[in-house]
Formats: structure tokens, sequence, C-alpha cells
């Protein structure tokens, strides 16, 4: 699994994100599958990474797959007693999740923002 933070600066670079998705998939051809997130969510945070899938991702139109292309090896799912559209060991299917918000769309996806708050308030023997 990658994940792929991307930038939409301009509306000319929707779209950019799935080919960078390609590439990837070119450059590691084990890679079966990659998520796609904006640049205000951290790719290292996976609990960030389920967030932007949980808030901006929509199965029917965000979901890319490429089946019937080379995986791992050593995945036990790609086996044809597993799926009749697997032909032989090491088949599978490729997945893009673009978890990206569309250029027109960024202003709807603000984070909402907390209030900080201290705690001393609230368990002031914690803080002794």
């Amino acid at each position: 699994m990658a994940v792929i933070q991307f930038k939409k600066s301009a509306p000319n670079d929707e779209g950019r994100q799935r080919q960078a998705a390609l590439l990837a998939f070119s450059a590691f051809s084990e890679l079966k599958h990659v998520f796609l997130v904006d640049e205000d969510v951290d790719p290292f945070d996976l609990s960030d990474v389920i967030w932007a899938m949980n808030t901006r991702f929509q199965g029917d139109v965000d979901i890319i797959t490429i089946p019937g292309v080379n995986c791992h090896p050593l995945d036990p799912s790609e086996d044809p007693t597993i799926s009749p559209s697997i032909r032989r060991k090491g088949i599978s299917t490729k997945v893009i999740f673009d978890c990206t918000v569309p250029y027109d769309q960024k202003e709807r996806f603000v984070r909402a923002q907390f209030m900080d708050v201290d705690p001393k308030r609230f368990a002031p023997e914690l803080f002794e």
C-alpha cells in the first residue's frame, strides 16, 4: 500500500493525482493499493488517511480498478481458487482510492477548527 499526497493548485491539476498513482504502479510492480490524499492530510498518519477516505471518498466515482495485472507473488489472495477472475497465481487487481477533494470544491472541505482547551481546568491534580 502507498499513500500519495497531492496538491491541486489549479483546475488543470484535476486528474493528475490519478496519473501519479499509475506512475507508482509502474515504478513498483508489486504495489497493490494506492491512496491519494490532499495536502492537508498527513500521509504518514493512517488515522488521517482514513479520515480523508471517510469524508472525501465516494466509492462509485473515486475508486479505480486495474484488473488482471501482476502483483506480489506472496499475496495469498492472488490465487485462482479465491476468484474466477484470477487466471493464475500472482495475478490481481490494483486499486486506486482517490480521497482528494475536487479542485472546484476545496472551499467546502475545510477541516473543523477546535478551540484550545486547558486540561488543568478540568483535572488540576494531573498537573501538580
